[in-house]
């Protein structure tokens, strides 16, 4: 938050804007947690097990984005759009949480009004939670013994956590020097294009976390500038791709990247969907090829990435690209990426499961081996697998329809009812970490007509679905808190 108060100084000289006390004050606050803590746990002896990193991470997480919420809050930035103060707090947390798991889903209707110490945060938790706010804590302090492993693994997102160096410490320095380069190569790219400095960091914190906040009302779409939007679309894909594989790469290890199974399947996926998108567009005479390929391509990668950035309004689109995007919500990027979703590993091995098991109705005795990350898939992993797929689905469609009985007719304004494709985008943008939905929440849509109630539930659904789901659903079993 810190780093927020150099553009509130900057927004104070330039028109007075009072957001530097309502920084220092949030800053305080952290820090009078940190040390509440720090004091409770000084007689703490020992390493960190497998449920105290758990639950590390799954409370971090959450205390986080209540933190998080505070400079929104005391800036007044929310007082204008939301009424009450449950209403108001909600929205704040739900600003919050939706920057630190990289949705990009916002309460504000036209943030380009909004205070530059306000926008650089919002855009600064996007960052900060794409690589992860546990694994900086661990490149950091160290000194977690066993636990370090328990906490990268619970936090970075995919089925495998791999390590690229005997210690977890050293694999997560170098996972943030090269999410660190990355991003100051796109920072550079974007300044040359004509960018400045302060939109540059927004736009990069929002592509490399793979979130999508951004400082124009129109996003992406607003600059109408070629060269932007295809540097964007090279960084998106970087952001959506396997960081064990960048460091392969730096470390001229070339063919493993290219035989790479997973990362072949994402650029195909990225491909086809481009395609697709282009022909349908083009097939019911919206577009020119041309401009039909230019905004398929972009629309394709941010939300395959769950980036969610945007430069036309595919709400508008045909039913078909329409529901693809939708579709490609839950397939998401790859593992060990910034990206949401269900991951493509986890995709590939599902439709390799299903296909051995239909082969093993007419060959029961078959054996085919299965591996994934060159790891053999035992049967406790493919079950695993498949509970993971099956827990996300059906938190889905609960998620659906709790979020219509807390967004219902008896407490919202005519115009503001509920109608199923909303509540069914909503809960999948939110889930799969992408933002933009369909309807009423459309891409140049936002969240905040939702009661206090909805964007509370739905602010878990971002939450459960950056943690890979069962870190949080840790949290609710009572035998979690037994010492035994």
């Amino acid at each position: 938050m810190a780093t927020s108060l150099v553009w509130a100084v900057l927004d104070y000289r330039h028109d007075g804007s009072p957001n530097i006390l309502a920084f220092l004050v949030s800053v305080s606050s952290c820090l009078v947690v940190g040390f509440l803590f720090l004091w409770i746990g000084r007689t703490a002896r020992g390493e960190i097990l497998r449920k105290e990193a758990i639950a590390i991470v799954g409370f971090g997480w959450l205390i986080c984005g209540l933190l998080g919420a505070l400079p929104f809050i005391l800036s007044g930035v929310m007082a204008q759009d939301f009424k009450g103060p449950f209403d108001i707090c909600a929205s704040a947390i739900f600003e919050s949480c939706s920057g630190f798991s990289t949705t990009g889903a916002s309460i504000f209707s036209s943030p380009q009004d909004l205070p530059r110490a306000i926008l650089f945060w919002r855009s600064l938790t996007h960052w900060l939670g794409g690589m992860g706010i546990v694994v900086l804590f661990v490149a950091v302090l160290g000194g977690t013994g066993a636990g370090a492993k328990f906490l990268f693994s619970s936090e970075v997102p995919g089925p495998i956590a791999e390590s690229l160096r005997p210690r977890i410490r050293s694999t997560a320095i170098m996972l943030w020097k090269i999410y660190i380069g990355i991003s100051a190569a796109e920072v550079l790219c974007l300044l040359v294009q004509g960018m400045n400095l302060f939109e540059s960091l927004c736009h990069t914190f929002g592509t490399m976390a793979t979130g999508g906040f951004s400082t124009r009302n129109g996003s992406i779409g607003q600059y109408h500038h070629l060269g932007i939007e295809i540097t964007v679309i090279v960084f998106m894909i970087l952001a959506g791709t396997n960081f064990n594989l960048h460091a392969a790469f730096l470390q001229r290890r070339w063919k493993a990247v290219l035989k790479n199974k997973e990362f072949r399947v994402y650029l195909l996926l990225l491909l086809v969907a481009t395609l697709l998108l282009t022909t349908d567009l083009v097939a019911n005479g919206l577009y020119t090829i041309g401009s039909a390929l230019r905004y398929a391509s972009f629309q394709a990668v941010a939300i395959m990435t769950t980036t969610g950035y945007g430069t036309d309004n595919f709400d508008e689109w045909p039913s078909f690209s329409r529901w693809f995007l939708v579709m490609l919500m839950f397939v998401g990027s790859s593992a060990g990426s910034t990206g949401g979703g269900i991951k493509i590993i986890r995709i590939m091995l599902f439709v390799r499961i299903v296909m051995l098991e239909v082969e093993r109705t007419f060959r029961p005795h078959i054996v085919r081996p299965l591996q994934v990350a060159g790891q053999d898939v035992d049967d406790d992993m493919k079950r695993a697998f498949g509970m993971y797929i099956g827990i996300v689905l059906a938190i889905f469609f609960v998620g659906t329809l709790f979020l219509m009985v807390l967004h219902n007719e008896y407490h919202v304004e005519e115009h503001r009812y509920l109608d199923l494709e909303t509540a069914f985008s909503a809960v999948a943008a939110t889930l799969n970490n992408i933002g933009p939905g369909l309807g009423m929440v459309g891409s140049i849509k936002n969240y905040a007509f939702f009661t206090a109630a909805a964007k509370i539930l739905l602010t878990l659904l971002m939450i459960i679905g950056r943690l890979e789901v069962m870190v949080i659903l840790c949290l609710f079993v009572p035998n979690f808190y037994r010492r035994n």
